[in-house]
This record gives C-alpha cells, sequence and structure tokens, in this order.
C-alpha cells in the first residue's frame, strides 16, 4: 500500500485539505477551498489564468481579480510549502495557472475503475482486483463536492457515483458467488444505502438472506423494493426480481450457487446451466432494448 502523501485533497462528502495527517483548517467562505477543488478537478491539471480568475471572481474587473488570485497563490503556497518537496505545488505563468502534482501529493479524485482492480481484473488477478476495489471504495466517503452546483461537477459528481454503486456490485458479486453471503451482503446493503432504487441491490439482498436462512427477511426486501420502485417511479419490478420472489415464496431451495447469473442474480430453480445462461442472455437483452427504447423517445 502506498505511503499517505503529506498533502491530501478530499472531494468526497465533506471537503477536507489534509497536511502530514492533520487536517488543515480553513476560513469558511474563503476561497482556497474553491481554488483547491477547481484545479483538482481539471484533468489536465492546469488551468488559464483567465479560467481561474473567472470561476473565482465572476465578474471582477480582471486585473483586481489577477491581483486576488496571485495573494490567494501565494498564501496556499505559504500554508502547504513546508510539507512538500519536489516541483512546487501551484505555479503561475504568463496567462496560466497551472498544477503539479508531484508524489508528495494526491488528490482523492480518482475513479475507482481506474485504480488497480480495473488491471488486477484485465490481468486475470480476481484477489488483487477485489483487494484494490475495496480499497478504493473506503475513499468514497460521500458525493463528490456535495452542495456544489456548477454543471461540470454535478457531470462528474453523477459518473463517479454511478461507478462507485458499479464496484459495489460486482464486489457483491464477488462474495456471493464465493458463497461469502455475509460480505455480500454488507455490499448489497452499502449500495442501496446510496441508490435504493437499484433492483440489482435488493435481488443481492433478498438472495444473500435466503442462503443465510432468512427466508422471511428476503420477501421482506422484495417488498420494500416493490414499494420504492411504487413511490419514486410508479413503476413494478423487473421480471427478474418477481421470479425471484416466487422462488421464495414458494419454499423451495435456490438453485445451487455456480448457476446464479452474475447479470441479473437470480437463481432458476432446477434449470441447467446452459438453460440458465440463455434466460440471463433474454433478460440482458429485454434491458439492453428498454434502455435503447428510452433514449429514442
Amino acid at each position: 500500500m502506498r505511503p499517505a502523501a503529506p498533502v491530501l485533497v478530499c472531494l468526497f462528502g465533506d471537503f477536507q485539505l489534509v497536511k502530514n495527517g492533520r487536517p488543515v483548517p480553513l476560513r469558511r467562505g474563503g476561497k482556497i477551498k474553491q481554488l483547491l477543488v477547481t484545479l483538482a478537478l481539471d484533468d489536465r491539471q492546469q488551468a488559464s489564468r483567465a479560467g481561474l480568475v473567472e470561476a473565482l471572481w465572476p465578474g471582477t474587473d480582471p486585473e483586481r481579480a489577477g491581483q486576488s488570485l496571485n495573494t490567494l497563490v501565494h498564501g496556499l503556497r505559504r500554508l502547504l510549502g513546508d510539507a512538500l518537496t519536489g516541483p512546487p505545488l501551484l505555479r503561475t505563468e504568463e496567462g496560466t495557472g497551472s498544477t503539479s502534482r508531484p508524489a508528495s501529493t494526491s488528490t482523492r479524485c480518482a475513479s475507482p475503475a481506474a485504480s488497480p482492480g480495473g488491471a488486477g481484473l484485465a490481468g486475470g488477478d480476481t484477489a488483487a482486483a477485489v483487494t484494490a476495489y475495496e480499497q478504493a471504495i473506503e475513499l468514497y466517503r460521500g458525493d463528490l463536492c456535495p452542495g456544489d452546483t456548477d454543471l461540470s461537477v454535478l457531470i462528474e459528481r453523477e459518473r463517479l457515483r454511478g461507478v462507485y454503486l458499479n464496484v459495489l456490485a460486482r464486489l457483491a458479486e464477488h462474495h456471493l458467488l464465493r458463497a461469502e453471503y455475509l460480505r455480500a451482503l454488507y455490499h448489497g446493503q452499502r449500495l442501496l444505502s446510496r441508490d435504493p432504487c437499484r433492483e440489482d441491490g435488493h435481488r443481492m439482498v433478498m438472495v444473500c438472506h435466503a442462503r443465510l436462512g432468512q427466508r422471511a427477511q428476503a420477501m421482506s426486501q422484495y417488498r420494500l423494493c416493490r414499494e420504492i420502485l411504487r413511490r419514486e417511479f410508479d413503476a413494478v419490478p423487473e421480471p427478474a426480481t418477481e421470479e425471484l420472489f416466487r422462488q421464495l415464496r414458494s419454499g423451495h431451495e435456490l438453485a445451487p450457487q455456480r448457476e446464479i447469473s452474475q447479470t441479473s442474480l437470480v437463481p432458476y430453480l432446477g434449470a441447467p446451466l446452459e438453460q440458465i445462461e440463455g434466460l440471463a442472455a433474454v433478460d440482458r437483452k429485454h434491458r439492453d432494448s428498454g434502455r435503447h427504447n428510452g433514449s429514442s423517445r
């Protein structure tokens, strides 16, 4: 595991600036936070001076705002400079304000999909991928920059939230297929705490409860799913969810663990593996068709 960086800019959940392991108090309403967020979210690791001035002091006289930016940069250097080595955290050039991220700094705004988890999966190292994903989701302490209404931040917030939820779903499926039901249940419930409308999360929790011998709780989870969908969208559960509930209500045991579809998380009772894969493919095609039709309307 990489050692903690001397300076951390934490953007998930409440903003926090950490230096040498200790939070740095910032003046409420000050511009340092806004400057760090603007620079941290810039994929190019640099921003034009004019762009920074407009973001921090919109509608202000450019010359006066430029002087304010110089003062702000100087204050930031004084605040963090003693913890950093190598290239400066922030430098200004003619017409440009650009960030430099040396080894001694870290900005916690990277997508978990870009973590070593993706590389582990691509290389077939499932154990390494799971470990990396577990570490990545712990960085997600809340939505990105909550309360910030800037359009670019809103877009990035939703993108990273979707990545986080999908990583939770992957981890839950991984543990389910290894018969690690408590771990799968933990990730499934964590998924639903962030997005109560995710039906794959409800199915995961239902299957986990059933595997743990908690049939009544599994059926209660179905009722909760149905009620949430009714309230939020005036919709009914997907066929996969209804099928799982019918199996639970019938009192039959669920199919062997290897026969659980990783796509829909529905264990079809007594069906051979080939049939299960065929049903999962049909379910996938149905949902893809629904998304296509919805986007064309």
